[in-house]
């Protein structure tokens, strides 16, 4: 009988260390599967953390002093030989940068991190792209819209890489009053601002206007655009003129940022017309300025014609974002 109870005792004890020893290989088990998903928590929230340092950087206020426009810490690029005429820049929703030339409806993705054209698409309704002069260019939710110097707008969806499509046309009849150079939205207001170059009336001489087309109805917005005196600009300036070649919303202040090719100048104005700064460049860097854009973070984007040799794409980070 002994016997028999010492055999069930060894028993229960041998199982009972079976049992133990599965129990540490399960424990290990779930600690390995633990410290995956810890790994992958840690890289989640490293992305979030790097979001919430862009949020900081968004949240602070930033104008035209917030970038270094004399220093050189800023990155340059050569754009392939299609882009020698880039006229005009814009920022998807996504935070991917769209161009444009002069002449032709195709639209460009350039990887403004490395200044590599990622794709092209056109705007075209047979086989060969829409010829017009285009001045500008903007997206709006899903849209691109174009602008001529006449102040006619194409909207397109966007394209796949060398795919061609359709487009819609409307005469916004400001062609008659000016030549447009420059197209920008305002998400505030939902509207494109068609930016004035030269004046064909009187009344507009020595003057930067800006009109409101509405993307919802179509049109111009009756009695809604920005007058502002040329002598605003030249308060800030050592000249008398201005003569803009782009135009752009900052994403975080809601100011729109306007660069002026002959003079080389960047200038900050208000929705309501107020001119806050201005700024040259230095010559030497940037030859004929057409295009202004702003990434995500608020990098300063500006887009030079080639004038004869390659076109060029500058970026400047806001100041307290510099790694």
């Amino acid at each position: 009988m002994q016997n028999h109870g010492d055999k069930l005792l060894l028993g229960f004890l041998g199982f009972s260390l079976l049992v133990y020893l599965l129990s540490m290989v399960y424990r290990e088990d779930s600690s390995a599967g633990l410290t995956e998903n810890s790994s992958n928590m840690d890289s989640d929230t490293s992305i979030d953390r790097s979001s919430v340092d862009t949020k900081v950087v968004l949240q602070g206020k930033i104008s035209l002093e917030s970038y270094a426009l004399n220093g050189e810490a800023t990155k340059r690029w050569k754009l392939p030989g299609r882009l020698q005429e880039i006229s005009g820049l814009a920022m998807t929703m996504d935070n991917r940068l769209l161009a444009h030339n002069d002449e032709k409806g195709v639209i460009y993705e350039i990887d403004y991190r490395k200044g590599l054209i990622v794709k092209a698409f056109q705007l075209a309704d047979i086989a060969k792209p829409v010829a017009d002069d285009f001045e500008g260019i903007a997206t709006a939710d899903d849209q691109v819209y174009l602008v001529t110097s006449s102040g006619r707008i194409y909207e397109c969806r966007e394209g796949a890489a060398s795919e061609s499509v359709l487009f819609n046309i409307y005469a916004t009849g400001v062609g008659r009053d000016c030549e447009i150079e420059g197209l920008a939205y305002d998400a505030d207001q939902r509207v494109l601002l068609l930016m004035c170059k030269g004046s064909r009336k009187a009344s507009l001489k020595d003057q930067l206007t800006l009109y409101h087309w509405s993307i919802d109805k179509k049109q111009l917005n009756e009695d809604a655009h920005t007058v502002i005196p040329v002598t605003e600009f030249s308060r800030h300036i050592e000249s008398k003129q201005f003569h803009p070649s782009g135009i752009e919303r900052h994403p975080v202040s809601g100011n729109y940022f306007v660069v002026a090719a002959r003079q080389k100048t960047i200038a900050e104005i208000t929705p309501g017309g107020q001119v806050v700064a201005a700024q040259q460049f230095p010559a030497r860097r940037h030859r004929q300025t057409e295009g202004i854009t702003f990434a995500a973070d608020g990098t300063l984007i500006i887009a030079d014609e080639g004038a004869g040799k390659r076109a060029r794409l500058t970026l400047y980070p806001v100041l307290n974002s510099r790694q």
